[in-house]
This record gives structure tokens, sequence and C-alpha cells, in this order.
């Protein structure tokens, strides 16, 4: 006799490890880029083919049944055996080829201009780049390496530290001269450049932060212009518009070319880094890709240590 557990789907499994790990319904559907209703009806359908309730659903929170927290760890560990397999089998043949996430601005501002200097140490690897600024699970999105910028939290996958990032204010030489900037009080008469991610973090310097480690009433935060994206933020800054708020990784190219200027400090060390994650820790190309990308962010934290005086966020 057939039994239940051998109709039902991974695409039922997944959305419930996916409410699991989330607790919502709606965030799990991002994860799996799909929409709530479509988890919902897998949900539906693997309680009804196992005779079980998995969750409980109240206005405001998703709960797991006693019977659920038992078959998370079993859902789990079997989804990644089944994507190790995968991958493995996926790779034979194709071992020299590595895909690498990262957000957009990451990639603009810091990787693609060192890519060549990759390849050129490593033409036998073919590395594609796909921008991501969401969070790429390494086991299901057919990606090597992630690179994140983030508080270094990555439930059930591999995680290493790849930089300690400084926030400070940055502009054209050309704005810091016709706004006369010399000191944190004269950002009253500039207008400050905004970018929105990780905007709720509790660890991010944002300005009405580095207002207040300055000094300055951080009210004066709330106005100027607002971006998506840091590379766009900085890309207002290197074209006059204003001053924004630069993390070491991502300016260190365009200060060092004196395109930007930092009119003054402090520079304020954000909780926030870049990191590298995986499923793993990386083996192979991936292994020889990220040693590199290590190196590299290594060397831009040297040529860029702030002065003994700066200021660390609490």
């Amino acid at each position: 006799m057939r039994m239940v557990h051998e109709s039902i789907s991974l695409d039922a499994l997944g959305a419930f490890r996916e409410v699991a790990r989330h607790k919502s319904f709606s965030r799990a559907a991002r994860a799996l880029h799909v929409t709530p209703s479509a988890v919902s009806h897998r949900i539906a359908e693997l309680e009804s083919q196992l005779g079980v309730e998995l969750f409980v659903r109240t206005t405001r929170s998703v709960q797991l049944t006693p019977v659920a927290r038992d078959l998370l760890s079993s859902v789990d560990e079997g989804l990644r055996h089944i994507h190790e397999g995968l991958s493995r089998v996926s790779q034979v043949g194709e071992s020299s080829a590595l895909t690498v996430s990262c957000s957009t601005s990451f990639a603009i501002r810091f990787l693609l201009p060192r890519l060549g200097e990759f390849r050129q140490a490593h033409p036998e690897l073919e590395v594609h780049v796909a921008t991501d600024d969401g969070i790429a699970d390494p086991r299901r999105d057919d990606i090597d390496i992630c690179i994140r910028y983030g508080g270094g939290i990555y439930s059930g996958l591999w995680a290493l530290r790849l930089s300690t990032e400084w926030v400070f204010p940055v502009c054209s030489p050309e704005y810091q001269r016709r706004s006369k900037l010399r000191a944190p009080a004269d950002l009253i008469r500039a207008v400050l450049v905004h970018h929105d991610v990780l905007g709720d973090h509790p660890g991010r310097v944002d300005w009405e932060r580095w207002l207040a480690r300055a000094g300055l009433d951080r009210e004066h935060g709330r106005r100027g212009t607002h971006y998506s994206h840091a590379h766009m933020a900085l890309s207002a800054a290197l074209g006059g518009e204003g001053v924004a708020l630069g993390r070491t990784s991502l300016v260190k190219d365009d200060l060092g070319r004196g395109r930007l200027v930092v009119p003054f400090g402090p520079r304020v060390r954000s909780k926030l880094a870049y990191f590298l994650v995986s499923h793993g820790a990386p083996t192979g190309s991936a292994s020889i890709f990220a040693n590199w990308l290590r190196a590299s962010m290594k060397t831009v934290a040297k040529r860029a240590k702030p002065a003994a005086s700066a200021s660390l966020e609490p």
C-alpha cells in the first residue's frame, strides 16, 4: 500500500520550513519568492495529507504545534541533504563555474572594480555575479557564496565576518568648498543625502545617530534627500548633490582618487559588517574566491584605518 508521505511535495515541505523559521506566512512567501496565498495553500495541503495541524494562527502570530516542532528538525535535515546532493550532481563537469551573490551597492562599489584582478590571477575560474538585496539561501538558490551586509545572524548557514565598517561624512571636494564645510555644525546649511538600506536595524549608523555622536541635534538628521541604495546616495555625493554617509568598503576607492573627501569626523564604528555566507565552509573554487575576497577587504581596511581618536558606536 502506498504511504501518504510518498505523495508529499518538496514545495510543501519547503513552505513548512520557511513558515516555521519566520513565524510568518508573508515573510515565508518573500523568502520563497511566491505569494502568501501560495504558501497558505501548500501548508493546508500538507496538513490535510498528514492529518494534523501544524500551526496555530492568530491575527498577530504563527506558532508551531508540538507535532510541528518535532517534524521541523527532520524536514530541515532532509531538505539540507537533498539540496547538497543536487548541488554535487549539478557541479559535475562545471567545477570551474562559481556563482557569487551580493548587493548591488557592493557589486558596483567594491567587487566589480576588483574582479579583473581575480580573473587575471585565476583565469581558469568562471565567476558569475548575481545581485540581490535580499538574503539568498545558498542551499536553495544555486549560489556558491553570498556576500551580505548585516548583523551576522544567518540561521543554519556558515558565516565569516569580512570587514569592520567605519561610517563618516563624504562629499565632493567642490561641494565642500562651496558649502564651506569645516566642522560638523556646518552641516546645518548642507544637503544631507540618505540611503534607506537596513533602515530599521538598530546597529545601523544613519544621519540621526551620527549627528548625536557628533554632539549635534539628531533631529536635523531627518531632512535631506533619500535613495533606496547606498551606491545611489554615494553617486549623488559624487555629483555634488550634498553630503552622504560613507562606509569604509564602499568609499575607499573614491577617497584614494580624490573624488570624495571626508570634510570632518567623527568616524563611527558600525555594528553592521560584510559577511561571507555559505551552506558550509567554502571548498574548491569557492574557497579560492573566498580567500581572495578576504585578502582584498583586509587590504582596504589597512589602508583606511581611522584615526586613534575616532568614535566608537556604543
